[in-house]
C-alpha cells in the first residue's frame, strides 16, 4: 500500500506532461498580470511616512527598506517589462525571475502599513513556480529562436517538468481555499450558514463600500430573502472546504473548480472584493493540449496545406521546424523535395523539381483531396499564414496593395542567397541529375 501511495504521489506531481500546456499557461498567467498590472502605481506607498511603516515578517527578515515613490517607480516599471518579456518568452527565465523577485516586493509593499490582506497570496506562489520550471520550452520566443537554430527539436517530448509546477498552483489554490473555509467553521461555527450572517454582509457591502463597489444591486435582493442567503452560505462553506477533493478527483475536478471561479465571479457582481489576481490563476487547471486537440478535429481553416520544402537547405530545415511550432491546428504537412520527389513528381505531375528547390511551394488542399491551387515563395507563406492563429492578426496586411510585390522582391533576394551560400551543394546535386528524374 506504501509503495502505490508512492507511486501515485510521483504520478501526481511529475507525469509526464507536454510543454504547450505549461508554456500556455506562462504566457497567460504573466499576460493577464502584465495587462491588470499595467495602470497600477505602487509609487504612493513610497510617500507615506515611515512612522507608518511596520514590515510584515519577509520584509523584516529580509531587511527590506521603505523606498521613495521614485525609487519604487523604477522598479515597477522594471516589474512590468519583466512580465511582458516572460509572457512572450523573451529572455524567458531571467525576466521570470525578476518578475518574481520584484512582485513579491511589490505586491507585498502595501502588507507593511498595518493591513494584510491575501489577494495577491497566489500570484506570488505562481510567479515563484514558473521561475523555477521549464515555462519557456513551448509558445515562446525563445523556443523559436532556439528551433531556428537547430537548438532543440520542433516539438519538446512529454516530460514531468512540465507538470509539476501547474499543480503546485493546484495545490496552493486548494489550501487556500480550504484555509478560509475552515477559517468560517471554526471562528463562528455553523451559525456562519445558519444565521443572517450572510445577507448582512451583503447588505453592509452596499453601503459601506471599502474593497471596491458591488457590480450590481443584487445583493439586497438576495438580503432579502434568508433562505436564498443561507442557501448561498451553505454552497460557499462547501466549495471552500471541499476544495481539495479537485486535486484527487476528476469527477471532483470537474465540480469544484468551476464552482469555485464561479463563486469569486459572485462576490465580484454581490459584495465588490475583487478578485482578479486570483482569478488569473485559474488558466493552470485548463488541459490546453487537449484543447488544442479539440479545435484540432473541430476546425477546418481554408484546408490543409503540403509545404514542399528542400530538406538539404539548413535555412529550409530550420524554417520547418518553426512552422512545426507555430501549426497549433496541425493543417500543415511537409515532404522534403530532395528526398521524396519521385512520390511527389507521380502525385502532382505539374510541379518542377528545380522550381521546388529554388522556391518553397505549398499545395493547398487536404491529403485525399485534389489540390485547389499551388502557391510559391512569398504566396506560399501568405498561404500558410491562413492556417496558422499567430498570422491571423497580420493576414490582412499582406493583402494590402503593394506589399504582396515588396514581399516577393524580399523573398527572391533570401532566396538567392539561400541557393548561392548554404545550399550551394545542394543546388551542384540537383544539377547533376543525382535524384531528379528517377
Amino acid at each position: 500500500m506504501m509503495r502505490g501511495l508512492i507511486r501515485r504521489w510521483d504520478r501526481f506531481w511529475f507525469a509526464p506532461a507536454p510543454a504547450s500546456t505549461l508554456g500556455t499557461c506562462r504566457l497567460l498567467f504573466f499576460g493577464s498580470l502584465f495587462l491588470w498590472q499595467w495602470q497600477h502605481d505602487f509609487s504612493g506607498w513610497g510617500r507615506f511616512s515611515s512612522v507608518f511603516w511596520m514590515p510584515v515578517w519577509l520584509f523584516d527578515a529580509a531587511h527590506v527598506p521603505q523606498l521613495s515613490g521614485s525609487a519604487i517607480a523604477g522598479v515597477q516599471a522594471l516589474w512590468k517589462a519583466s512580465l511582458l518579456l516572460s509572457a512572450i518568452g523573451l529572455f524567458t527565465r531571467p525576466a521570470m525571475a525578476v518578475a518574481f523577485v520584484l512582485g513579491t516586493y511589490l505586491m507585498g509593499l502595501p502588507h507593511n502599513f498595518g493591513q494584510t490582506q491575501h489577494f495577491d497570496t497566489l500570484v506570488v506562489f505562481a510567479s515563484g513556480a514558473l521561475a523555477l520550471s521549464r515555462a519557456a520550452d513551448a509558445c515562446s520566443l525563445d523556443a523559436l529562436i532556439a528551433a531556428a537554430s537547430g537548438r532543440s527539436p520542433a516539438a519538446p517530448p512529454d516530460d514531468g517538468e512540465y507538470r509539476w509546477p501547474i499543480r503546485f498552483v493546484w495545490v496552493a489554490m486548494a489550501l487556500i481555499f480550504c484555509a478560509a473555509g475552515i477559517s468560517k467553521i471554526r471562528h463562528a461555527g455553523l451559525e456562519w450558514i445558519a444565521s443572517d450572517n450572510l445577507a448582512l454582509l451583503l447588505l453592509r457591502q452596499q453601503y459601506h463600500i471599502s474593497d471596491g463597489e458591488p457590480l450590481t444591486r443584487w445583493g439586497i435582493l438576495v438580503a432579502r430573502h434568508g433562505a436564498v442567503a443561507r442557501a448561498l452560505a451553505l454552497m460557499v462553506v462547501a466549495i471552500e472546504t471541499l476544495f481539495p477533493l479537485a486535486l484527487v478527483s476528476r469527477h471532483a475536478r470537474s465540480l469544484f473548480v468551476p464552482a469555485g471561479f464561479a463563486m469569486l465571479l459572485g462576490i465580484r457582481v454581490l459584495m465588490g472584493p475583487t478578485f482578479e489576481q486570483f482569478m488569473m490563476c485559474y488558466v493552470f487547471w485548463v488541459p490546453w493540449a487537449q484543447v488544442a486537440a479539440a479545435l484540432r478535429r473541430r476546425i477546418s481553416v481554408g484546408g490543409g496545406r503540403l509545404v514542399l520544402y528542400d530538406g538539404s537547405c539548413g535555412l529550409c530545415a530550420r524554417t520547418i521546424v518553426v512552422l512545426r511550432r507555430l501549426d497549433v491546428l496541425a493543417r500543415l504537412r511537409y515532404a522534403d523535395v530532395s528526398v521524396d520527389w519521385p512520390a511527389l513528381a507521380a502525385t502532382y505531375p505539374t510541379l518542377d523539381a528545380q522550381a521546388c528547390l529554388e522556391d518553397m511551394h505549398v499545395v493547398v488542399g487536404d491529403a485525399d483531396d485534389p489540390p485547389s491551387s499551388i502557391e510559391t515563395g512569398f504566396d506560399a507563406y501568405r498561404s500558410i499564414a491562413w492556417v496558422l492563429p499567430i498570422a491571423w492578426p497580420v493576414l490582412p496586411l499582406l493583402y494590402v496593395p503593394g506589399v504582396p510585390a515588396l514581399g516577393r522582391r524580399i523573398y527572391r533576394f533570401v532566396a538567392f542567397h539561400r541557393s548561392t551560400t548554404s545550399c550551394l551543394p545542394a543546388r551542384r546535386a540537383a544539377d547533376s541529375g543525382s535524384w531528379v528524374g528517377r
